[in-house]
């Protein structure tokens, strides 16, 4: 024991950042294939903010990260494949990233994305699109790609929702560490988003019965959208009970005056918290109510 206890103070510093699962493979000696992808995600993040980094850590198990297989040429993806490196030496086009699997009928799912760079160009955008969508289609063109045709939907960084080749005024612009959140609801086919935890309202309707896949896009050199974290559930009882409470809630923050049992109360705000998030009331009219 005292063995352990010495090396787990050899460096406090780096150790105060470690999750509880790498610290106990440093321990009892496991030094498998999960602790040396952990390490590399954490040699990744430590550019970036604390915060950030714990942000991350909170929400470790992601539902989807982005698709490898069918990148674009112009794109590369670090952090475990949670982050896209959008033309990382010069930009003569539009790249573009998908989820790796399909956001299929009867699930609820939320993610959020962060303007990890500055944010320019022609478009930066983020938003949802079926298999049918090419996205190698404008790689040597600059366009506001998710949008461009019936079979996406997409956010620009500029502000506007693009859908079918049409643009709509919906939010004010994103900017460098801007956190876009997007909730897909495929039970009543509904499509919304979220700006610093602020709720825009629904972006699109009768989505119902397609399989569709997040996707990113941009133009620009060198910039990069983070995947902060990608969560799911069926449409059940336990959702529809958090859904009336967050209608009722006048923020997030007020989860944690609720008066119910620690244990419980420690679940919902680590485990189902964007239930209640994506239910708060809206302040903005959507642009599908226009």
């Amino acid at each position: 024991m005292a063995l352990v206890h010495t090396s787990f103070h050899a460096n406090p510093l780096e150790n105060s950042r470690l999750s509880q699962r790498e610290l106990l493979a440093r321990i009892f000696g496991q030094h498998g294939e999960d602790e040396h992808v952990h390490e590399m995600d954490y040699e990744e993040s430590s550019s970036d903010s604390g915060s950030d980094y714990e942000m991350e850590e909170y929400h470790e198990d992601f539902d989807w990260k982005w698709d490898p297989k069918t990148l674009s040429s112009s794109v590369c993806l670090t952090r475990g494949n949670k982050e896209v490196l959008f033309h990382p030496d010069y930009s003569c086009g539009t790249a573009a990233a998908k989820g790796s699997k399909p956001l299929c009928q009867g699930g609820e799912y939320y993610w959020e994305i962060k303007m990890n760079s500055a944010v320019y160009g022609t478009d930066m955008m983020v938003g949802v699109c079926t298999s049918d969508m090419d996205i190698a289609q404008y790689k040597t063109s600059f366009c506001s790609l998710i949008g461009k045709d019936s079979n996406s939907w997409g956010l620009s960084y500029i502000g506007n929702f693009h859908h079918k080749g049409k643009t709509e005024k919906y939010s004010s612009r994103f900017d460098h560490g801007t956190v876009i959140g997007v909730h897909l609801d495929t039970w009543h086919g509904k499509l919304s988003f979220f700006k610093d935890n602020e709720p825009l309202g629904v972006a699109a309707k009768e989505l119902n019965g397609k399989s569709l896949y997040p996707v990113v896009s941009s133009t620009a050199a060198r910039t990069k959208m983070k995947l902060q974290r990608s969560s799911s559930t069926s449409f059940s009882l336990q959702y529809l009970c958090c859904a009336a409470i967050g209608k009722s809630l006048p923020n997030l923050e007020a989860l944690q005056s609720l008066p119910i049992p620690p244990g419980v109360k420690r679940h919902l705000c680590n485990e189902l918290d964007w239930i209640f998030k994506v239910h708060l009331p809206s302040q903005r009219n959507s642009v599908a109510d226009l």
